[in-house]
């Protein structure tokens, strides 16, 4: 069993004067969506080369993401100040929207759910460090049983009964959680270079954004 987790950024936008698909959802109609989500994105400052990490969601990868549009994200995250036309941080105190796909065998699994984030990257670090654990990684969120050496993740019994969307197919996955260990520590370093890059960005644009990575990527 091969475990990945994908680090992704949710994008949603939307305009009046673009027709919402007339059918949904979007994994049923992933073309209509798709053409829907790369109108209203140029419509709204992003590049027409934003691609979406599966055809018709609003997810992207966020090492697919260009610095062109990294930066529109950072604005849109902030608050320009009229006085002194420099950024404010008062909308600045979350990680972006988004979070981790479960990807298993080449298969994508388990999506981020309503209101996930990119912090939600300690919710997978506690299941290795952790005996009990209430996994969170948006609403609803699987409850989890862990042993020694394998972590369980059961969508049946979710403390908030919810639809997951993307549906999921099986009532429970039972993962290795050494492979589960190891997909962790490779999307840690993913999740540096992003770090990095808004390093970058930040001192490159003049954005003068204290703690821009840990903000953005932690939430701390």
């Amino acid at each position: 069993m091969k475990i990945e987790l994908i680090p992704v950024i949710e994008i949603t936008n939307y305009d009046n004067d673009i027709l919402l698909p007339p059918n949904g959802p979007y994994w049923e109609y992933p073309d209509d969506w798709e053409n829907y989500r790369i109108q209203t994105n140029v419509e709204a400052g992003f590049s027409k080369d934003l691609k979406s990490y599966s055809k018709g969601a609003s997810f992207y990868r966020i090492n697919e993401i260009s610095d062109e549009d990294l930066l529109k994200l950072i604005q849109n995250k902030v608050i320009f100040e009229d006085d002194d036309e420099t950024l404010g941080i008062e909308d600045l105190n979350s990680p972006f929207n988004g979070g981790f796909i479960l990807k298993i065998d080449g298969i994508d699994i388990y999506f981020p759910q309503c209101c996930s984030d990119l912090g939600d990257i300690k919710e997978w670090d506690d299941l290795l460090i952790e005996d009990e654990c209430n996994f969170y990684m948006g609403h609803p969120s699987p409850k989890v049983i862990i042993t020694e050496n394998t972590v369980t993740f059961d969508f049946l019994n979710s403390e908030i009964q919810e639809n997951y969307a993307p549906p999921i197919l099986q009532d429970q996955i039972t993962v290795d959680k050494k492979e589960l260990s190891d997909a962790i520590q490779e999307v840690k370093k993913e999740l540096k270079t992003f770090a990095e890059r808004l390093i970058r960005l930040n001192q490159s644009e003049n954005l003068n954004i204290p703690n821009i990575e840990n903000i953005l990527v932690y939430g701390a």
